[in-house]
């Protein structure tokens, strides 16, 4: 369902608008060249990449007498972009976000350097009228306001302008990180659910554990590869890249015992500079040499849940998810004693207000801070009592 609002100053009104939504490996002489799912879009020249992608992206969506100034939005734009967005999906929907307001603009005959505020607060409201996601809503208002905060630092915007849509509150009721988590029960009963009599079962137990013991990003995890395996001959560990190309090391403990079964069933214990976790064949027998796409692990959370009689679709409100795994492994460490500038080392957050934001407190949290406060007063005898 959608309604129309009107443009300030203008009698046009907005568009409708949708809503939202084991084999063993080759040989090594007859090695496979590595092949990745991942699109190579950010590889070679972010840069440039990135300028010609918003370009083509913003053509349809501007009109045919384009100004000199609308020329140099990409240009704009490229710097941030590859700075805070590292990622490119990210930047794929910070993209598709853009172009979705652009052209509403230009529905309503707006040049998209002559915005003010009041036309993003309609376009706010259009949005929500459209039944849009109130979470979607709130990320493109978050893309907005970045955009024009770039707009104003190249001078193609009044600082004014960018401050007034800065200031436009996302809608009531957004919470952040909403995903939701496992308890501990559920968590040991998605792992017991896989069975391990085939090879995508052994591969799957072992990616799951590595989910759950290293708290890693899916992105972490499908990137690794079988030479990034290491142990200092008591512990195992995986060398992963994280966010902003930050490179850890990650403990796997009991992990390890899933994924030496997996690695020795899959036959790729040699194949250092092959990925660790790989896709099946259409005849599931063997393994295809590259990455995991990363939308594999999310459907067999998904498969794993219903299997262990776990709903994944309407638990917290959001489905559950791969990132589930992560905010589990999370609260796990937190409720078991961990500190949380602890927890925020294992997670690889930046800030500890992020760490915070994944812990799901408690009623009774209270009461338990409240019994390991030690001020008590000493036995004193009374008046009475002399």
């Amino acid at each position: 369902m959608t309604e129309s609002v009107p443009a300030p100053k203008s009698s046009q009104t907005f568009v409708a608008l949708p809503a939202s939504g084991a084999t063993p490996a080759p040989a090594r002489k007859r090695r496979v060249a590595l092949m990745t799912e991942r699109s190579d879009f950010l590889a070679g020249d972010t840069a440039g990449k990135v300028e010609a992608f918003l370009a083509q992206a913003l053509a349809n969506a501007t009109s045919a007498g384009e100004s000199a100034a609308q020329a140099l939005v990409p240009q704009a734009l490229v710097p941030w972009i590859c700075d805070a967005l590292l990622s490119n999906h990210s930047i794929k929907a910070y993209g598709r976000d853009l172009v979705h307001f652009v052209r509403q603009m230009q529905a309503q005959g707006i040049d998209p350097l002559k915005v003010t505020g009041d036309h993003v607060k309609l376009y706010k409201r259009a949005l929500l009228e459209a039944g849009m996601e109130r979470t979607t809503v709130a990320r493109r208002l978050s893309v907005l306001r970045g955009v024009y905060k770039q707009f104003a630092a190249h001078g193609l915007v009044a600082w004014e302008v960018a401050h007034d849509i800065a200031a436009i509150a996302a809608p009531p009721g957004v919470e952040k990180n909403t995903t939701p988590s496992l308890t501990p029960k559920q968590a040991i009963a998605l792992l017991e659910a896989i069975p391990t009599d085939t090879l995508q079962g052994v591969r799957d137990l072992a990616l799951m554990s590595v989910f759950f013991i290293t708290g890693c990003r899916v992105s972490a995890v499908i990137g690794a590869c079988v030479g990034h395996l290491e142990t200092d001959g008591i512990e195992h560990y995986l060398r992963v890249t994280e966010k902003r190309h930050k490179k850890r090391r990650k403990i796997l403990l009991d992990a390890m015992r899933a994924v030496r079964a997996y690695v020795e069933e899959a036959g790729i214990a040699d194949d250092t500079e092959g990925p660790l976790f790989r896709p099946l064949t259409p005849d599931a027998q063997s393994l295809l040499r590259r990455h995991l796409d990363r939308k594999t692990p999310w459907r067999l959370v998904k498969k794993y849940c219903r299997a262990a009689g776990i709903d994944p679709d309407w638990l917290g409100g959001r489905g559950i998810g791969v990132h589930s795994l992560r905010k589990t492994a999370i609260n796990d460490a937190i409720r078991n004693g961990a500190l949380m500038h602890e927890v925020r080392e294992f997670a690889g957050h930046s800030d500890i207000r992020t760490t915070e934001l994944y812990f799901i407190r408690k009623d009774e949290d209270g009461e338990i801070a409240a019994r390991k406060i030690q001020i008590r007063a000493r036995g004193r005898a009374s008046k009475r009592d002399t």
